[in-house]
């Protein structure tokens, strides 16, 4: 089975106002809406958001974002979430840590994972690193994931290629697999 993961689309990371925006997020707005729906009906879409408390200790480290409950923590609207989508709250990184996605993907029977998602440097490559050892085939849908730096993102994607073995695809190419 193959699963859909969306990582950290929400209004902090991806609106121009938002608390941690990344610089042109809004580039990949139209291809992810693609992904998510032409996947719909086709394989399970997980959605994953950082979830903080307002006094997480990642804070430390980035301005306060996401806080649990907030506008900001929302998914984006251009992706019109259902309620048939799964959701997955995190405080860290990797959305493995310290929540059920292991459990939800064994209990929907998914071996083959396609990742998209905010930041790529970030969220997106711990979470697909976490994936890859526990078993997984990702690929890493490459024009609907951005980070804070070009740098930041080719960094990422060749580390997700050649330490994780994620295939890097195209929204096109994902589309033509279903």
């Amino acid at each position: 089975m193959k699963a859909l993961l969306i990582v950290d689309m929400q209004k902090d990371f991806c609106y121009k106002n938002g608390a941690l925006y990344i610089p042109g997020a809004e580039e990949i707005f139209k291809p992810t809406k693609k992904v998510v729906e032409k996947a719909r009906g086709k394989m399970p879409l997980i959605f994953t958001q950082d979830w903080h408390r307002e006094d997480d200790e990642e804070f430390k480290i980035w301005p306060k974002h996401c806080i649990a409950e907030t506008e900001g923590a929302e998914i984006i609207d251009e992706l019109e979430v259902t309620k048939k989508d799964y959701f997955v709250k995190k405080r860290r990184y990797s959305a493995f840590f310290g929540t059920d996605l292991d459990l939800l993907l064994r209990e929907l029977k998914v071996s083959e994972l396609f990742v998209c998602g905010v930041a790529t440097n970030i969220c997106v490559l711990h979470t697909t690193g976490d994936a890859a050892i526990r078993g997984y085939s990702v690929s890493v849908i490459k024009d609907c994931t951005k980070a804070l730096s070009d740098y930041d993102y080719e960094y990422a994607l060749r580390h997700m290629r050649n330490v994780f073995n994620a295939k890097l695809i195209s929204s096109d190419e994902f589309v033509n697999l279903l």
